[in-house]
């Protein structure tokens, strides 16, 4: 009997354990990765895991516009990221892990006889590493060009990563001065509404932060620059009244799905604002900027340009 194929039988033989009845009929069969495809050891946040070299059935439960910047499209990847506007028209076939429960999620994983598992979880690593070579990575331990090249590199895409990066990081630079020109010495900052709560995030919390403030080098209001661009924290939850000590003379505006925000913007504070008074703030959605993805960024690029673009052109 071939390890794969041991291995194949101890998991569905822990599954049924668990209920899970039905998942053992595909997965004790297949050839051992290591004598079909080759295997190397990469570093992870757990040390040294050993994966195949050309990894061809992926499931990744958290990142997924890493993958589809160089053409990698996992068989499985989760509701959270498969929820983002922009990599629409590019998930055809893939299968949205089913997470009504811990069961159902291994139940799935295991009838795709996955190769290569990508996991946010660190409370899944151990389990799902019982049925697949599998790479934990840290959520917010890497920016997000090294998360890109890192998950590329465990696809021996590396090469792909680098010259979307070019592409991406020349596209920046050709409007940053333009870009700062238009915003001068004035201040952005970012907003974001749940129910009955208001955030303020800078740099290290997705939503085109690291364009806004790392690469184009605007500025945010005191407090955001201090704390969330100079410094490590990712975001802050503030009260309404504290709300214009954070908000800059551009502000950018997201709204959870389905959050009532009426509380905020029919505030006389709110509406009290340089920014909103003059037509400075950019709504955004906030199921789309709450990612950090490549092809995410590129599309904010793209909105931050014609939204400061049409300021330059107020003169």
């Amino acid at each position: 009997m071939s390890k794969r194929r041991e291995k194949g039988l101890l998991i569905c033989s822990a599954i049924m354990l668990a209920g899970l009845l039905g998942a053992c009929a595909s997965s004790a069969g297949t050839p051992d990765p290591s004598q079909a495809e080759g295997m190397r050891t990469v570093e992870t946040d757990k040390g040294p895991v050993e994966i195949p070299v050309d990894p061809q059935i992926i499931v990744s439960d958290y990142y997924l516009g890493e993958f589809l910047a160089v053409d990698v499209k996992p068989v499985i990847a989760s509701p959270y990221s498969l929820s983002n506007p922009f990599l629409e028209g590019r998930t055809e076939g893939i299968q949205e892990l089913n997470t009504v429960s811990a069961e159902t999620s291994l139940e799935m994983i295991v009838e795709k006889e996955p190769d290569l598992i990508i996991t946010i979880t660190e409370a899944d690593y151990e389990k799902y590493s019982e049925i697949a070579p599998t790479v934990y990575i840290r959520d917010g331990k890497r920016s997000d060009e090294e998360l890109f090249r890192y998950i590329a590199d465990l696809t021996g895409r590396g090469e792909e990563a680098e010259a979307y990066l070019s592409d991406f990081n020349k596209r920046v630079t050709e409007v940053k001065d333009e870009i700062r020109e238009i915003v001068g010495e004035r201040t952005v900052s970012v907003v974001e509404v749940w129910p009955q709560q208001i955030y303020t995030m800078g740099s290290h919390f997705a939503r085109g932060g690291s364009i806004l403030y790392d690469m184009w080098e605007l500025k945010a209001p005191e407090k955001v620059q201090k704390e969330m661009v100079e410094g490590d924290t990712a975001y802050e939850v503030v009260s309404l009244e504290a709300l214009p000590e954070y908000t800059g003379d551009f502000i950018l505006y997201g709204v959870l799905a389905d959050t009532d925000s009426s509380f905020l913007e029919d505030s006389k504070l709110w509406n009290s604002l340089d920014a909103v008074k003059e037509g400075r703030v950019l709504p955004y959605e906030q199921v789309a900027f709450m990612h950090r993805d490549p092809i995410t960024r590129n599309a904010q690029l793209d909105i931050f340009v014609e939204f400061f673009r049409r300021f330059g052109e107020q003169g």
